[in-house]
């Protein structure tokens, strides 16, 4: 089933993407992570596979001129996901082998939104779409891999290490991963070398959204509540 909505007050639409998006999807990409090592930044034809593969999962807003202002990419796959890459998590970029039609939880990849409409709650509600979707595919909710991207203003000051400490506490606030654990992201652990992003510290942080509490990660033996019952 198809998502498509309209986000209040401002009237733009959140939809399921579309092969015609893509372009836009890669202009997004392009603004959304100027740090980022360019292989590891989303381009068109990797966004086309994504649709193809499996276009539930992948998400824009648009404003009222039809103008695409916000994107965000996932895949399903089998939780738990410790220690990786992000291109070795989505198969470098084109989620073909990454992407498993059986899987419990969605990934998600990537979430842009252009700097001049920032601050209108437009990520939150792109999370709030995958959570629709993880109910409407009946699976147990959302695991990502966030860049603690306020890390840049830090480092000549804290190692990576303790900037993830410090965030973890809530001694700091980082932008991205702030606002995933307001969201209602639940934090996890740190993955040093996730990718290649200076102003992140080259890190991300693991964290996941449960649709319910019976899906709650249990430590104790590395699998969910549910899979282990």
């Amino acid at each position: 089933m198809p998502i498509r909505k309209t986000v209040s007050p401002f009237h733009f639409i959140l939809r399921n993407a579309e092969l015609p998006d893509a372009p836009q999807m890669e202009y997004i990409q392009s603004r959304c992570y100027p740090t980022l090592s360019q292989e590891e930044i989303i381009k068109k034809h990797h966004f086309e596979n994504h649709i193809k593969l499996f276009p539930q999962g992948q998400f824009v807003i648009e404003d009222k001129n039809k103008m695409l202002i916000a994107t965000t990419s996932t895949f399903l796959c089998h939780f738990p996901i410790y220690d990786h890459t992000f291109l070795e998590a989505t198969d470098q970029l084109w989620l073909t082998k990454s992407h498993q039609k059986d899987g419990q939880w969605l990934y998600g990849v990537d979430m842009g939104v252009l700097p001049e409409y920032r601050g209108k709650g437009l990520s939150k509600e792109l999370y709030k779409a995958r959570q629709e979707m993880c109910q409407i595919l009946g699976i147990k909710g959302q695991v990502t891999v966030g860049m603690p991207i306020g890390y840049g203003q830090y480092q000549n000051q804290l190692s990576i290490t303790a900037y993830c400490e410090k965030l973890k506490n809530n001694e700091l606030s980082d932008p991205t991963i702030s606002a995933q654990r307001k969201a209602g992201f639940i934090w996890i652990k740190p993955i040093f070398n996730y990718l290649r992003d200076p102003e992140a510290g080259n890190a991300g942080i693991l964290m996941y959204f449960p649709l319910a509490d019976q899906f709650k990660i249990d430590f104790n033996n590395g699998h969910t509540h549910a899979e282990s019952n």
